[in-house]
């Protein structure tokens, strides 16, 4: 039998039947995933007040206010807040986000607001240039700090900018720099993990 006979047999095998018993821990996951799901749907239902299927600017506004629980109930988020979370979720580039990227938006915006004011305190003392947001040389420095004031190099400072730079302007917001400060520990995380196989 030929090699394409052999892999067009293999695609027309029947599947098995799904399992009737699975593990409690995979039961656990999968309705954990089913509820999150669920969520996502009834959080969709009820912003989306046009039956768009997505969530326009202004209702993303609604159900951020909605979400933060950092500040007085109804206070709104900053216009630069939402362009930062929009941008940051918006996979699909249609200015508007889909059930998996409100996903996505909230798990951003809830990790954002709980660091919020830290972040602002990080920017207002490496923003030396009073720009409001770090350039590359600010960005060095705080990221330094973050390394327990062990250099970086440039390339390691131009990596996190391209990462975390999610208005495209050459520099790191208060809402980038959580992006940043993310992405860098994962970076650490990863070079000490390789560190440690090549040790062994």
């Amino acid at each position: 039998m030929s090699v394409g006979a052999i892999v067009a047999a293999r695609r027309h095998r029947e599947r098995p039947p799904p399992l009737l018993e699975v593990s409690h821990e995979r039961k656990e996951e999968i309705e954990k995933e089913l509820k999150k799901r669920q969520e996502l749907r009834a959080l969709l239902k009820k912003y989306d007040t046009n039956n768009s299927g997505k969530l326009e600017r202004d209702q993303v506004v609604k159900l951020l206010t909605d979400e933060d629980n950092t500040t007085p109930p109804g206070t709104a988020p900053s216009e630069e807040d939402v362009d930062f979370i929009i941008k940051l979720a918006d996979k699909s580039g249609t200015g508007s986000l889909n059930q998996k990227e409100i996903e996505f938006a909230l798990t951003a915006w809830r990790r954002y607001t709980a660091k919020k004011d830290e972040m602002h305190e990080k920017l207002k003392e490496f923003d030396v240039s009073g720009t409001g947001k770090l350039n590359k040389p600010e960005l060095k420095l705080y990221l330094t700090s973050l390394n327990g004031g062990k250099l970086v190099s440039d390339a390691e400072v131009e990596w996190v900018l391209e990462e975390a730079d999610v208005f495209g302007d050459e520099g790191i917001h208060a809402n980038e720099l959580i992006v940043a400060t993310t992405v860098w520990f994962a970076h650490i995380d990863e070079k000490q993990a390789a560190t440690c196989c090549t040790v062994q």
